[in-house]
This record gives structure tokens, C-alpha cells and sequence, in this order.
């Protein structure tokens, strides 16, 4: 029999070691007037250190074999690193994206600063919107084939988010979606069929998913929610969240910042 905390209260609680549910016992609260019953189920995980003293192996979750993120430029070593988490699905993620994909980027190409800032591009696909899971699925596939294009697919389909608004998706099957999302690849230099083939769901059971596609989703999902990223556009500097950072801002705006982050302002 072990002891357990509850509130301010300790209550007594039995541990079976080979299974997952402990039963906590009944206490007595005398200031309540009455006595208390409690039964409390309590999951531990079979991932606990406990399993390994019972020659249990250990089972766990993949993990990416490079950091989460699309990248939007190649700095070997940069100095900055800018995260955008976006949602493809999200007007202003859309805004923040054609200004620093279409005009901020260029822009410090051509000061020569671009090998010193890394911007990173995450996926936060918001689930009110439920077509935006699968769009950031067909994001997911893309960066699969080929991450070089990557940052490419992002932009088209950010062109063409409008088709996947709600009021545009409302009638439209997964499948619709996809496929829709799988000829916006061939405009980004994707094999559309390639693409196509990674979003299927053919053959699927139950609840397995797009295999590798939604592995890379819920990586990216993970690494979103253990940063507390819930609104998009938001942007992480060196990993920090810049707050100020706005999808309003002029190329001009995003130069004048991280030139003064790194002291050349």
C-alpha cells in the first residue's frame, strides 16, 4: 500500500505493478460533515522507467532525424534564426509569408545577409478550420519529396488559399482536397502524381493515417504546441518569441529589426 497526495489531503492508494489502474481508497474529510468516497482511476504510461525493471522494452515515439521546420534559406551557420509558425489556411499567415518570402529574403540576398539568418518555416494547422489539417498534410508531402521546393509549395498554395475557406471547402470531401492540393504541386515543380500518392488514402484501416505525411504532422504539431504557439502568424527569433513582429509589416520593417538584432543598425 503507498500514499498519495490529494490537494492537501493524503490518500492511500494500491499499486499493481503489472497493470495500468491503482484504485484510491475512501478518506474521511470531517470539516465537509460527511465521508467522502473516492475511486480514482490513474493511467501510467507503459513508457514509465518502472517497465524497464520488468524486462518491459521500452516503446518510444519516433523522433525527427533533422530539425522540425521548412527552410526558407540556407545558412550554414547563421547568426539569427526567425521561426514564422503559420497556418496555410490563415489570411495573415498568408500576408507575413509573400513579404518575407517574396521581398524580405531577396532583399538581404542582396545585402549578403541571407547566410546569416535562417528563417524557418512551421506548421500550425488550426483545427476549427478542418480543411487546414489536410492542407498542411499536402505541405507535409511536398517537403517529403522535395524540401528545396518546399518553400515554393507554400507560396502557391498560399495563392490559392481562398479555394479553401471555409465557405469554399464546406461541400468538398478529404479526398477533394487533396487532389486539389496535389495539382497545386505541379505549378511548384512537384510530380502532381508523386504528390498525389503520398496524400492517398487507399488502402488505409481504421485510423492509420497518410503513414509518413502524418508522422512529419504530428512532429510539427508537437514542436508548436511545446513552444505555446495558438495564434498565427507568430514569430520566434533566436527562440524567442518578438511579439512586436506584425503580418503588416513592410519588407523595409523586417530588414530594419534583424539588421538591428545583429548590430548593423
Amino acid at each position: 500500500m503507498l500514499g498519495g497526495g490529494f490537494g492537501t489531503m493524503q490518500v492511500p492508494f494500491s499499486y499493481n505493478p503489472e497493470g495500468c489502474v491503482h484504485f484510491i481508497t475512501g478518506f474521511n474529510k470531517s470539516n465537509f460533515g460527511a465521508y467522502i468516497s473516492l475511486k480514482i482511476a490513474v493511467y501510467t504510461s507503459p513508457f514509465r522507467p518502472e517497465s524497464k525493471s520488468r524486462g518491459t522494452a521500452l516503446m518510444a515515439p519516433p523522433l525527427p532525424s533533422e530539425p522540425v521546420g521548412i527552410k526558407l534559406t540556407n545558412a550554414a551557420s547563421p547568426d539569427l534564426v526567425v521561426e514564422m509558425f503559420h497556418d496555410v489556411c490563415c489570411p495573415f499567415s498568408k500576408k507575413m509569408y509573400d513579404t518575407v518570402y517574396g521581398a524580405v529574403i531577396p532583399k538581404l540576398e542582396g545585402q549578403s545577409k541571407a547566410r546569416t539568418i535562417e528563417f524557418l518555416w512551421q506548421s500550425v494547422p488550426q483545427p476549427w478550420h478542418a480543411q487546414s489539417c489536410c492542407m498542411h498534410d499536402a505541405v507535409m508531402a511536398a517537403a517529403i519529396l522535395d524540401r528545396h521546393k518546399a518553400s515554393a509549395y507554400i507560396f502557391d498554395v498560399f495563392a490559392k488559399q481562398t479555394n479553401f475557406f471555409d465557405d469554399m471547402a464546406k461541400d468538398l470531401s478529404r479526398v477533394q482536397i487533396y487532389d486539389q492540393l496535389a495539382a497545386i504541386g505541379a505549378e511548384s515543380g512537384y510530380d502532381a502524381t508523386a504528390l498525389a500518392g503520398l496524400l492517398s488514402l487507399e488502402g488505409v484501416q481504421g485510423n492509420q493515417g497518410l503513414g509518413e505525411v502524418t508522422q512529419y504532422l504530428k512532429w510539427a504539431v508537437k514542436y508548436h504546441r511545446v513552444r505555446g504557439v495558438h495564434v498565427t502568424p507568430t514569430v520566434f527569433i533566436n527562440g524567442t518569441e518578438a511579439p512586436d513582429v506584425s503580418s503588416g509589416w513592410s519588407a523595409e520593417e523586417w530588414v530594419e529589426k534583424l539588421l538591428a538584432i545583429l548590430g548593423e543598425n
